[in-house]
């Protein structure tokens, strides 16, 4: 049976590239993000729900409409929470699903992993990922092409790494000039 490491961390940290390092080693990589919004459009069951929970003002020609669904639940965390709590089992079973035709260890991505217990369970380990705060708002001004102001308030949304480190079990700085595959070979001995 597989092993599963977490890989989460804030927003611009670097936990992509860290993933991709992983699947360099062999490595296979569940995404929850992505695979998150695939499931929204194949399963008529989360749309339903997600519907009675934020009614019909997210849909657009019978389709999520994610922009709809994010302006109505930005800084309402309860409807967030409420979001999370009815997605997760979906996303879930999904990812165990995928889990059982892999061997070894396999990477489960996401940002949520450690706020959030059932996700969590999922988990033989946990790595955070963290980078300088200078670094990551610029990592993400250019790949979004937000403005700073913008990616302040995203990241004042998100957990401290402060908090994120005492929780995992490994911690990586994705930093130029890290050697960053020889981390991820130390962690993979760990597992």
């Amino acid at each position: 049976m597989a092993k599963v490491l977490g890989i989460t961390g804030g927003i611009g940290s670097g936990k992509s590239y860290v993933c991709g390092v992983f699947r360099s080693l062999g490595c296979k990589v569940y995404d929850s993000d992505s695979r998150t919004k695939e499931l929204y459009d194949e399963n008529p069951g989360i749309l339903e729900g997600l519907t009675k929970i934020l009614g019909k003002g997210i849909l657009k020609k019978g389709k999520l409409d994610r922009k709809a669904m994010a302006t109505i639940i930005f800084g309402d965390r309860d409807l967030l929470e409420k979001v999370k709590d009815f997605v997760y089992p979906y996303v879930m079973e999904d990812f165990r699903q995928w889990k059982r035709r892999k061997r070894g260890t396999v990477i489960f991505e996401s940002a949520v992993i450690l706020e959030n217990e059932y996700v969590r369970s999922f988990m033989d380990k946990t790595l955070v990922v963290t980078a300088p705060l200078r670094e990551r708002i610029r990592r993400v001004m250019e790949r979004d092409h937000s403005s700073e102001e913008e990616v302040r308030a995203r990241l004042k949304s998100q957990t401290s790494d402060r908090k994120r480190k005492r929780l995992a079990d490994f911690v990586l700085e994705s930093v130029e000039g890290a050697d960053i595959e020889k981390q991820a070979r130390q962690i993979l001995e760990q597992m």
